[in-house]
């Protein structure tokens, strides 16, 4: 087992999980989807799209209007006349505008061949004459290609629609469907499987004994990671046993294949902490952050041995058959987990994973006096008391919510941001501007 015995920097601990995420994540299959079936946007691209068509493809009308050559008008007091040849809508085959006529055109219908001009129906008495009179008429309003929208005006032919990492957002799944794409090649979701560990814990409602706990780590873990768009699988494994844990964690890597697998309890230095105990023995490494909540911390890679506990028939053909799996070990008190996730795991997860977005950041003003430890970033619970300020690209103030205390999760349910008081932070006095994280789910506008 490697553990470490000082406090290493926040920022430390970040590069740390970045590279034990990249070394996981980076090894994720692709899946064709088809664009059909919806649940596309948001999922991330692994290939390169060139639009092979231009958009829009042929030249079309932008108005309900008529179509005419602008040579073939004369206008005299803002007025001409023109003999009307035909109809055409959208749908239509392009017609031929013949010489010296005007063509009566509906929006989105292709323009006539030979028309190199639109004006609207609002310049005429109405469709349906023989001959269109055009009144209140100036000189923009007959200017060429006035009213037309243009073959590939929007996007080109071989223009680039899209690259690999790119998250397909509602307005570019569009765009891949007008440029004619049915199916799309992808990434797979992330998948993240999330324990609750010891002997104490239990599933919600069920009968609780005297020193017993119900499980809210996993349901708060869990919630956060499905809106960096994971596929999350959460287990409760109520045991203080290494061995017992691992067998646990070994058939549910079996079942469900994750890429990552985060843990909460169990890393501290007392005589029960299963996870360190077991997983110190399969290459994860424990130590401690400068960081308060959420100092205990593990990380690494399952690795090497997966094969040799068959672990590795679910892979897909399409996957590294000998890709490991990400470990993350979070402390057990909810509000700790909670902290580490907004402050250690999404920074570290934003940097290689682009559906996962980076933390909140906000500039906030104290209320209040605030002591902090020296040494040791500390993330305190408060209430934004002015989200207008904040929406207004002001400075809010904001109050603290609660105590330090890691067990408080009532406060944490209450609070809109984590206030970051640096490590040199001891003493801050009311008035005082600092960082604040914005929590998953709550904060500016969310009330």
């Amino acid at each position: 087992m490697s553990e470490t015995t000082t406090r290493v920097p926040v920022e430390e601990h970040i590069r740390r999980l970045k590279d034990v995420l990249g070394a996981a994540l980076g090894a994720r299959a692709t899946e064709t989807v088809e664009i059909s079936a919806g649940g596309v946007a948001g999922r991330i691209i692994a290939e390169r799209l060139v639009s092979e068509v231009p958009l829009p493809g042929f030249d079309n009308s932008q108005m309900d209007g008529f179509a005419l050559r602008a040579a073939d008008l004369t206008v005299r007091d803002g007025e001409a006349r023109l003999p009307v040849a035909g109809t055409t809508a959208a749908g239509n085959e392009p017609a031929l505008l013949p010489l010296g006529a005007a063509y009566e055109v509906m929006t989105g219908a292709p323009i006539p061949a030979g028309a190199d001009l639109v004006i609207p129906v609002e310049f005429t008495e109405g469709f349906g004459a023989k001959e269109v009179h055009f009144a209140g008429l100036s000189e923009a309003d007959v200017a060429r290609g006035r009213y037309i929208r243009a073959i590939g005006s929007d996007i080109a032919a071989g223009e680039l629609l899209a690259v690999p990492g790119d998250v397909i957002s509602p307005a570019q799944l569009a765009v891949l469907v007008a440029c004619g794409y049915a199916e799309l090649e992808v990434l797979e979701p992330i998948r993240t499987l999330v324990l609750s560990t010891g002997d104490e814990i239990r599933r919600p409602g069920s009968e609780l004994r005297p020193g017993q706990l119900y499980d809210s780590d996993t349901p708060l873990l869990g919630a956060v990671l499905e809106t960096f768009g994971h596929q999350v699988v959460t287990s409760r494994v109520g045991t203080d046993d290494p061995a017992w844990f691992l067998d646990a964690l070994d058939a549910l890597v079996a079942v469900h294949h994750p890429h990552l697998i985060i843990t909460a309890g169990g890393i501290s230095k007392g005589a029960y902490e299963v996870v360190r105990q077991g997983l110190g023995n399969r290459g994860i490494s424990f130590g401690t952050v400068a960081q308060q909540p959420g100092g205990p911390q593990g990380w690494g890679l399952l690795e090497g041995d997966l094969e040799g506990r068959g672990l590795l028939h679910w892979r897909s053909q399409q996957e590294d058959p000998h890709a490991p799996i990400a470990v993350i070990a979070l402390p057990g008190n909810p509000v700790s987990s909670a902290v580490s996730m907004e402050t250690l795991v999404r920074p570290a997860l934003a940097a290689v994973d682009p559906n996962c977005a980076p933390p909140r950041r906000i500039t906030v003003r104290t209320v209040e006096d605030i002591s902090s430890p020296q040494g040791v970033r500390q993330f305190r619970r408060v209430r934004i008391l002015d989200d207008a300020a904040a929406e207004a690209g002001g400075v809010p103030t904001v109050a603290l919510e609660g105590g330090p205390g890691s067990h408080l999760l009532g406060h944490l349910a209450r609070a809109d941001a984590l206030l970051e008081l640096p490590e040199d932070d001891v003493e801050v006095p009311s008035g005082s501007e600092r960082q604040a994280v914005l929590i998953t789910g709550r904060g500016v506008g969310t009330r």
